[in-house]
């Protein structure tokens, strides 16, 4: 065998060979030398036969350097391994005559030392020398330098990769459909929109997921958009998802073309409205619900800004307080409508609601004025609104409640009145069961008053004696003529006490008969008489 250091080819004597030939050697000889690619020769016990002088372009060593290097040397661990498994399973067979050769090359890509220390990736492709007599008796290798591509190979890996948790941690359900509106992609987040494994997506088309209602004119307005190969920019959908609830869509997408120029479906992302469009039903709703009580002619809104000065003036309140619209807003009438020490009670409190968070209050007994300057009693909610932590406006329900006051005092009157004329009020159905009394009745029938209760029935507050009288005489009389007075005896009290009793039939706003109220006179209690 040759002396490593004799491998790489000196310029031969091509003078005894023909000028044809010739030429065509010269012009080998100059390929290998320009070449960048470092060919080689290896006998088959793996000692380099050849060497082109690229080797130094490639990996630093001159060639005889190079050549006197183990290929453990040449290569780093890994690399080494692979070499031992490919001369071992794809060159010694072949060698031997084991296997036969196809006359395909054999590539395998393995990392290089390079003289500095660094690792330089190659792509090997190797062949078999055969001698006349078809013998293989040399490997033919080429070892091209391939760091660019996998550079650009790990940094396309890298992007996918980037690319990939980019799109599976997106906020956006990310898509592509092919030419018969089926998803062939989907990342992850279509599982938390629409509830379905992902194996289930995939496969199915947008319609399958759809209210079934609306099912056919969607699938209809969706084709004839994807039909026209054009980007789709904010078109809305709305689907079903696996709880039967509406999700929806805002969809981007793009048409996906094959080599021939042919659509081949669409790619895109779709955004999950679903929460802004609730937050646009509860704005539509409450826009609504705002018409409405602008419209209401009991119930006045008032809108203010931070000077009192009236934006919003509605129906309502000039119905409460008499002015119209125009001269609620030009004529800075909002503080007028109190009186001076309720005025700036309201003050105080919208202060005091304001800060540090603001917080709606109720004003409910606020003493008002109309326009024609009759007092009236209104009830407040007030809901300041604060912007920069600071008050911008002020919005407000009233509503007058005058008539209830009229009512209240009138209950009180009537309150006083019959306790001072009566002393106990009991209210039955028409079976004569008790379903309700006034609050002078326990301390009338005091200390025997568990028989007052709803439910019980009136016989238990009277001895035997009265009841037959009671239920034969005074009920039934009632029942017909309205009213019924006489003396009875009670039964659940101290003994001897004799007291009036009215009975009256009481009737609902129909004029059917509904029941009874007995009512018991307050005199004193009448001795007995033996």
């Amino acid at each position: 065998m040759k002396d490593p250091k004799e491998t790489e080819s000196k310029t031969p004597d091509y003078k005894d060979i023909p000028v044809e030939i010739k030429d065509k050697l010269e012009l080998l000889e100059l390929m290998v030398k320009e070449s960048s690619d470092v060919i080689w020769i290896m006998d088959s016990n793996l000692k380099t036969t050849y060497m082109s002088p690229s080797v130094e372009r490639q990996l630093g060593y001159k060639v005889d350097e190079y050549s006197r290097l183990t290929l453990s040397e040449r290569l780093p661990a890994e690399s080494f391994e692979l070499s031992q498994h490919i001369f071992q399973y794809e060159i010694l067979p072949v060698m031997k005559g084991e296997r036969l050769y196809d006359g395909k090359p054999i590539i395998y890509e393995m990392l290089h030392r390079h003289k500095n220390g660094q690792m330089v990736w190659g792509e090997i492709s190797f062949s078999f020398l055969r001698d006349k007599n078809e013998k293989i008796t040399s490997i033919l290798g080429i070892t091209r330098n391939i760091d660019a591509r996998k550079l650009a190979q790990d940094e396309l890996a890298r992007s996918k990769e980037e690319f990939r948790m980019l799109v599976e941690n997106t906020n956006d359900w990310v898509w592509k459909i092919d030419s018969d509106n089926k998803f062939i992609y989907s990342n992850p987040l279509a599982e938390k929109i629409l509830g379905y494994p992902l194996s289930q997506i995939i496969g199915s088309t947008p319609f399958d997921f759809s209210d079934p209602e609306t099912k056919e004119t969607f699938k209809t307005n969706f084709e004839q958009l994807i039909k026209s190969a054009l980007p789709i920019e904010g078109y809305r959908i709305t689907l079903l998802d696996k709880n039967k609830r509406l999700v929806y869509l805002d969809v981007n997408g793009s048409p996906v073309f094959d080599s021939k120029g042919e659509l081949e479906g669409y790619q895109g992302i779709a955004r999950d409205m679903s929460g802004y469009q609730l937050l646009i039903n509860k704005l539509k709703r409450l826009e609504i619900l705002q018409s409405t009580l602008l419209s209401l002619p009991d119930i006045g809104v008032i809108e203010l800004d931070n000077n009192f000065e009236v934006l919003q003036w509605s129906a309502g309140a000039t119905h409460i307080f008499g002015y119209s619209r125009g001269e609620a807003v030009v004529g800075k009438i909002f503080s007028s409508l109190w009186e001076s020490a309720v005025w700036i009670s309201f003050c105080n409190a919208l202060e005091k609601n304001s800060h540090p968070v603001p917080t709606p209050f109720i004003i409910r007994e606020g003493r008002n004025k109309r326009q024609d300057s009759k007092t009236i009693q209104c009830i407040w909610y007030v809901n300041p609104l604060i912007e920069d932590e600071k008050l911008k406006g002020v919005w407000i329900y009233v509503k007058d409640i005058s008539e209830i006051f009229e009512i209240q005092d009138s209950l009180a009157n009537y309150k006083l009145f019959f306790e001072s004329f009566c002393g106990a009020a009991v209210f039955t159905d028409t079976r004569l069961r008790i379903n309700g009394f006034s609050t002078t009745t326990l301390n009338y029938f005091s200390p025997q008053t568990s028989s007052v209760k709803k439910g019980t029935h009136i016989r238990k507050l009277f001895k035997k004696e009265s009841v037959r009288s009671l239920l034969e005489q005074g009920a039934i009389y009632a029942a017909r003529k309205g009213n019924w007075r006489g003396d009875v005896d009670l039964g659940n009290n101290s003994e001897g006490k004799i007291t009036t009793l009215h009975i009256v039939g009481l009737h609902d706003s129909k004029s059917k008969f509904k029941g009874f109220a007995f009512l018991f006179d307050p005199q004193e209690t009448l001795p007995d008489i033996e």
